[in-house]
């Protein structure tokens, strides 16, 4: 009987369902506050416009929903020691600094840093994978990797930020801008 913890299995189980769950958009708009709903449906518009390709841009938004869903999991599981929570502060400080500086970027011209931008990115991907490596299988880290290696390229960046380069990814960058700002401003950022 002490192999055996029903809070374990509840958990495992969450996690196997989050997996499965999240596919569903309706499902996860259903759990998802309509600021970050209404970011991520413009972050998806913003890859689709780049990559041209409807269904990487669906994976990697479905990707930022299911790793988000399963770090609240493993918070609110008390999965996390001391030291990770300390670690999952950091990732939430940095991404907001990200989120502002991109912000910034955005409104004000020729501040663009692109070699800043993306050490900024790596690093918090650096600290997402640190923090659920030893919770997550390697398909969640893989999920991260695949987030990342979109979003902290050069050529996306500059797709966004100089200016006439794409005019369309532009224009969604600043729907994209307001999103963030109301995130912000509702603290879900």
């Amino acid at each position: 009987m002490t192999d055996f913890k029903a809070s374990v299995v509840a958990y495992e189980v969450q996690k196997s369902f989050a997996n499965t769950f999240f596919t569903n958009r309706t499902v996860a708009k259903s759990l998802i506050d309509d600021t970050s709903a209404r970011l991520l449906d413009n972050l998806y518009l913003l890859l689709k416009t780049y990559t041209g390709n409807k269904d990487e841009s669906k994976k990697t938004v479905r990707n930022i929903i299911k790793i988000s869903v399963k770090i609240g999991m493993l918070q609110r599981g008390e999965k996390f020691s001391d030291p990770e929570k300390d670690g999952l502060v950091q990732i939430q400080r940095k991404l907001r600094m990200v989120a502002m500086t991109l912000v910034s970027f955005f409104q004000v011209d020729h501040t663009y840093d692109r070699i800043f931008v993306i050490k900024q990115l790596g690093e918090l991907e650096d600290l997402l994978i640190n923090l659920i490596q030893p919770h997550l299988t390697d398909k969640s880290i893989g999920r991260v990797d695949q987030i990342f290696t979109v979003v902290k390229t050069g050529e996306f960046l500059d797709s966004i930020y100089v200016p006439n380069k794409n005019l369309d990814m532009r224009d969604i960058m600043g729907r994209v801008v307001e999103d963030v700002n109301s995130c912000i401003e509702a603290g879900t950022l």
